[in-house]
């Protein structure tokens, strides 16, 4: 959309709800959230960041392939390194990295973040295979903390746990959940 359809669309959405702007910066909350309405209406949608421009470029640390295979094996954006990244060393990008030290401490998060999920779901299938509800390891492992399901040493005990259970039961899917 060019800018004087750009300008003309704010006029007449913003019109519906106060005084004609033509100017997304001069609009009430009411106007804005009408305007996102109209462009959404229209087919725009967020840009959802991907891998980054910069992922070729000579200065980029080694360790960034190992990221993006870390994110591609759990399906998980390129947004979800930045956000590590914000939080762990307060860079808004991963693409803004240049301290292998740094990355580094990344790509253990992104292990650490695996290997949850691995042993999240190794938990489940031998739940399946014993036919319990996930409720039954509270109880029986208690007390569990209330974040287990994010507590690496937790899910560790737990996965142990029930692997062990999968073979007393007959050793249906052991070998998935071990």
């Amino acid at each position: 959309m060019d800018d004087a359809t750009y300008r003309a669309m704010l006029a007449r959405v913003s019109a519906e709800h106060g005084p004609a702007l033509r100017s997304s910066g001069e609009m009430n909350a009411r106007q804005r959230r009408a305007v996102l309405d109209e462009l959404r209406r229209l087919g725009a949608g967020r840009k959802h960041a991907g891998k980054p421009h910069n992922f070729d470029a000579p200065q980029m640390p080694d360790g960034i392939a190992k990221v993006e295979a870390l994110l591609a094996d759990m399906k998980l954006a390129w947004a979800y390194a930045d956000a590590i990244t914000l939080r762990m060393h307060g860079i808004a990008k991963l693409a803004w990295v240049r301290d292998e030290k740094q990355l580094a401490t990344i790509i253990a998060a992104l292990h650490a973040e695996k290997e949850k999920r691995d042993l999240n779901a190794a938990i489940n299938a031998s739940l399946r295979a014993v036919d319990w509800a996930p409720e039954r390891i509270v109880e029986l492992l208690s007390p569990l903390r209330p974040n287990w399901r994010r507590h690496r040493p937790s899910l560790r005990l737990v996965a142990e746990y029930l692997a062990a259970q999968v073979v007393a039961h007959g050793g249906a899917g052991a070998q998935q959940c071990a």
